[in-house]
């Protein structure tokens, strides 16, 4: 049986900013001189209560401080604005309801300098695709490190609902409201089915932004799909926990050929994975899906390089501290200073290259990133200590062969 569907998320959204404060003009805080040459930077981060780009703003914060930095947050510089508002050193925005209802109560007034954004959404800004298509591209952006935080693509609808595939939504022109299907990834899966925002309506259903609703206790909803299934607590995860627990949900099959279409696409950053036995209430077997991984710290390509080098170094000094936030963050070596094709900052370049997770070394090696990602060409001083390693090892081998070393049980000694 399928309810009745909400009018609108907007009354929903109205009743939040109803128990929020109101805005004041002292919700705007005059933070003083900032920027890098005095080491007080305005981060964009995220809201203060569990939002990633928050909790990866405090990690941050924190492993600057022992460089002598005074990391200035902007916790309204959040959803999509991060990457403009960086790339053009902007003032933060005014504060909205939205805001107010995640727990950011002021503003600073001061010039952002750099940022934490999604790893897709850094992409997109940097080459001015899907949210970013009229703004960008933003081409002065630069990687400065990335952090994993994995979360999948799910499709869940209520078990009493009697959907069982979502083809039989448009068979039979079912008015339901659906939580999400609203991103590029999420999108292509709804219209597989063609269950598009224009025939859903048509037929007396709703669109609804899935985290938005989630603020509510019980939303009402049939379907819920999104690539932001996880079992964390952020305010853009948290509906999945809590929806899984107060309702029995099935968990829908994907259609494989869109998954291999979506993960084939380099622009959206998600690879084939499997959701496993238990990641959610109602998970009960292994579902094939696509999943996505990562957050990217990133400035401009002004930044100076020694700043850009010790936020590289404080950042994988300090990983550790990861673990200790709700979301399941973690670091990586091998990709920390990869981000789909974003030109990496070289003084971040110039660390990762010194701790040996890029290969050769500055004085030897320059960075190629043809479109995919980046790789590195070794030249001079590499190949030079890798043909004497060749030229050694087989003078060694002919001198063996001539009978002329023994080995000796510690070391290998001339015959005499």
């Amino acid at each position: 049986m399928i309810p009745r569907p909400l009018p609108s998320i907007a009354g929903l959204f109205a009743a939040l900013v109803l128990v929020a404060s109101p805005l004041r003009a002292q919700d705007t805080v005059d933070v003083g001189v900032t920027g890098f040459d005095v080491k007080r930077p305005v981060l964009a981060s995220a809201c203060p209560n569990g939002c990633p780009w928050g909790e990866l703003g405090d990690f941050v914060s924190e492993a600057l401080a022992p460089f002598g930095y005074e990391v200035i947050q902007c916790r309204n510089c959040n959803r999509a604005l991060g990457p403009p508002l960086v790339s053009k050193a902007s003032l933060p925005p005014e504060l909205t309801g939205e805001d107010l209802v995640v727990g950011t109560t002021t503003r600073v007034n001061a010039k952002v300098d750099f940022g934490i954004t999604s790893s897709t959404r850094l992409a997109w800004a940097y080459a001015g695709r899907y949210t970013y298509a009229e703004d960008g591209p933003l081409s002065n952006l630069r990687l400065i490190a990335k952090i994993e935080d994995p979360s999948y693509l799910l499709c869940a609808v209520k078990a009493d609902s009697g959907i069982t595939d979502l083809s039989q939504i448009a068979a039979q022109k079912l008015p339901v409201t659906i939580l999400g299907g609203d991103s590029p990834i999420s999108e292509p899966i709804l219209a597989y089915y063609g269950v598009t925002r224009e025939a859903v309506t048509s037929w007396g259903g709703t669109f609804a932004n899935a985290t938005l609703a989630g603020f509510a206790d019980d939303p009402a909803f049939d379907v819920l799909i999104n690539e932001n299934a996880s079992p964390a607590n952020n305010p853009e995860a948290s509906y999945w926990t809590k929806l899984s627990q107060k309702h029995n949900l099935r968990f829908l099959d994907l259609p494989a050929t869109v998954l291999d279409q979506l993960a084939a696409d380099p622009t959206l950053g998600v690879k084939r994975a499997t959701a496993r036995w238990g990641f959610l209430k109602g998970v009960d077997r292994p579902i094939a899906t696509v999943a996505r991984s990562g957050h990217a710290v990133f400035g401009r390509d002004d930044m100076p390089e020694q700043a850009a080098y010790e936020i590289a170094k404080a950042i994988d000094q300090h990983r550790a501290a990861l673990k200790w936030f709700i979301r399941p963050y973690s670091y990586e070596s091998r990709s920390a200073w990869e981000n789909m094709g974003v030109v990496l900052h070289p003084g971040a370049e110039r660390y990762y290259r010194e701790a040996g997770y890029l290969p050769g070394d500055s004085a030897s090696s320059t960075q190629v990133c043809p479109g995919g990602g980046c790789s590195v060409e070794r030249s001079g001083r590499g190949d030079s200590m890798l043909a004497m390693l060749v030229v050694g090892t087989a003078l060694f081998a002919l001198g063996r062969r001539s009978g002329r070393y023994s080995r000796h049980p510690r070391t290998i000694q001339p015959v005499r």
